[in-house]
């Protein structure tokens, strides 16, 4: 018989006893923040339930502090949470068309959104967001635009979904410079600390040897094209612009037309690190 047996036992004993101690305080805390979730629906009265920047720029803050726990964890437990909440707040719903393989487009959108959020797929972008928009809080998870992908001219001036916004990247965790996927609803712009800006842009008169580069240039940006189809571009800025940034009135002043049409929080680092 091994004689240290008993005591590696009596040591495993324990070390079960310690993790059934704080998995009971973790429901415990779980219960009482579903408790917070179900105040702040009657304090909002079931409207505006997803706000992508506040939540983007929690789970950041958290995967920070949490030096000993990997962000992808972070992310993957908060989305939980929050999509347990969000589905307490409010009728929000998922509309989904991604190409590919079904098995891995579900672990794109759950890594990000949970599994407690109703989700509904469509085989065409236009199909998930014409339904999101026609949802009070649909959320329109869609391939990011690029290439074939030009739902986006949906939300120009003019679209016929313009008052939706690109609000969130799938996925979340990352070292991407253009995401997978994006997520679009009716909720408004807002900063979450660490952002890229998109702009629908029409260049009008503008031709050669001027390109819209030069134009972003000179009003003071550094832009990227990420997509363009019929003169119509989208264009991304790596930081927050606002309406009322001289240099994005500048930059009109210089185009057919333009149009903030979303934001997009930079991915967090798969790796924490001191900031």
């Amino acid at each position: 018989m091994n004689k240290s047996a008993p005591k590696i036992n009596a040591v495993m004993d324990k070390l079960r006893t310690d993790i059934d101690r704080v998995d009971t305080a973790l429901l415990n805390l779980i219960a009482e923040r579903m408790g917070l979730a179900a105040a702040v629906r009657n304090a909002k009265s079931g409207t505006n339930v997803w706000r992508p920047s506040r939540e983007e720029s929690h789970v950041r803050d958290l995967a920070k502090k949490a030096t000993d726990v990997s962000p992808e964890l972070v992310s993957h437990i908060w989305a939980e949470l929050t999509s347990a909440s969000l589905t307490l707040q409010g009728p929000i719903g998922l509309h989904i068309a991604l190409g590919g393989e079904a098995l891995s487009n579900w672990t794109l959108v759950r890594d990000r959104f949970g599994a407690s959020i109703p989700a509904h797929t469509y085989p065409m972008a236009s199909g998930a967001l014409a339904a999101a928009y026609a949802d009070l809080e649909g959320v329109a998870v869609l391939p990011a635009p690029g290439g074939m992908n030009n739902w986006w001219t949906a939300l120009g001036p003019n679209g016929a979904c313009a008052d939706m916004n690109i609000l969130a990247a799938l996925p979340r965790i990352g070292a991407w410079d253009w995401p997978v996927a994006v997520a679009v609803s009716k909720a408004i712009i807002e900063p979450s600390g660490d952002d890229m800006t998109l702009l629908y842009i029409e260049a009008g008169t503008i031709s050669a040897p001027l390109t819209l580069e030069q134009v972003f240039a000179d009003a003071g940006f550094k832009a990227l094209r990420r997509a363009e189809v019929d003169g119509r571009y989208l264009y991304s800025v790596g930081e927050y612009v606002n309406d009322s940034d001289a240099r994005l009135m500048a930059l009109g002043e210089r185009v057919a037309s333009m149009k903030i049409v979303g934001v997009l929080p930079h991915p967090i680092s798969e790796k924490p690190c001191d900031v």
